[in-house]
């Protein structure tokens, strides 16, 4: 290994390298500092048989210099063959953290072609085996996956995430619901764990046959788009589902509700309408027992709020209880074991008293 000048003309540029991607910015702070400094780091190169030289790193550096007129550049210069030249181009702009993902798949491709191992790539780039094959992984893809890799339209993690589908077809029809609706990391692992859970349901009932062709991109942004409530099972868009704090004696009485009385706006009607019919009849039984000679301005008068009166629902998605339901301020609830009320009775009241402290009801 040697440093020392070298004509710039007699420095070839592989097709195929990884590179690290600098914008506008980076290049002109790159461009000022070597104006006025000078090289800190010469380029990395090594000897060809026919007395020119191949870059391994400094393409960005090589570029401005050619621009501000150069003719020769300070190079360190190695006598390596294709698989190392390969792994150290690889290592250089792998540790910048910035490189395009599809020229580091190809360039660890043509390390392993030359000879290198998984292992040894994994522990040169400072990465797992796992991360190794999934790079390699990028050079099977289809040609439209691998350019928007390049421009940006698909991150690697986008291509982790759907790899976890089972077959080609599947995968396929994740990424291209991706690049169609623009979806981040996140949505897309949504949708591949919602299909997962369907393929899933399928093969446990015995009914493989029965799985659904994977979804068209229409139909899958409808899958991101909304969730099933774990109470009444109706969909509902992912960004208004709410998840409360329950006590197991809660769930259990908010699905019994449910499951008995349907649709939740219709249900929460009924228990109103009940409550207010048993309270009034309550105070109707307590006036007709013989009272005390009192001074009263009149009756006690129970005035229970229509939990419907304020909410507020989603006009365009299916009916349901979303997070914009306003919460009511309720009365204190009478003292109920004093009306002879039977204690099942009293439990259940009492229950559905936590369901409306907690702005369930």
């Amino acid at each position: 290994m040697r440093v020392k000048k070298i004509p710039i003309d007699k420095i070839v540029i592989p097709e195929k390298r990884a590179r690290a991607t600098f914008d506008e910015e980076k290049l002109a702070e790159l461009r000022a500092s070597i104006e006025k400094h000078g090289f800190t780091v010469p380029i990395l190169v090594r000897e060809l048989p026919d007395g020119k030289y191949e870059l391994i790193d400094g393409e960005h550096r090589l570029k401005i210099v050619k621009e501000l007129g150069w003719k020769e550049i300070p190079a360190t210069i190695l006598k390596v063959d294709d698989a190392k030249a390969t792994l150290l181009n690889v290592l250089a702009n792998t540790a910048r953290g910035t490189q395009n993902p599809m020229d580091v798949a190809e360039a660890l491709k043509k390390a392993k072609d030359a000879g290198l191992t998984e292992e040894e790539l994994a522990a040169a780039t400072g990465h797992d085996v796992r991360w190794v094959r999934l790079y390699l992984t990028l050079n099977e893809l289809p040609d439209e996956y691998k350019e928007a890799l390049r421009d940006g339209r698909l991150k690697v993690g986008h291509i982790k995430e759907a790899m976890r589908l089972p077959n080609p077809q599947e995968i396929d029809a994740a990424l291209e619901s991706t690049l169609v609706h623009g979806w981040s990391v996140s949505v897309l692992k949504y949708y591949v764990d919602r299909r997962l859970e369907e393929i899933k349901q399928a093969y446990e009932a015995g009914e493989p046959e029965k799985i659904a062709e994977p979804p068209k991109p229409e139909e899958a942004q409808q899958i991101v788009t909304y969730g099933d409530c774990m109470i009444c099972a109706k969909k509902w868009p992912r960004k208004e589902l709410m998840m409360p704090v329950l006590c197991p004696d809660c769930r259990t009485l908010l699905e019994y509700i449910v499951s008995q009385l349907g649709d939740p706006k219709k249900a929460l009607n009924i228990v109103y309408e009940a409550l207010k019919e048993y309270f009034e009849k309550r105070q109707a039984q307590k006036q007709e027992q013989p009272q005390p000679t009192l001074i009263s301005s009149g009756p006690t008068q129970y005035n229970i709020p229509n939990p419907m009166q304020n909410v507020q629902t989603s006009t365009n998605t299916p009916g349901g209880l979303n997070q914009n339901t306003q919460q009511q301020s309720y009365p204190q609830m009478p003292d109920l074991s004093q009306l002879g009320i039977s204690k099942e009775d009293l439990e259940l009241l009492q229950k559905i008293k936590k369901l409306k402290e907690a702005g369930l009801l």
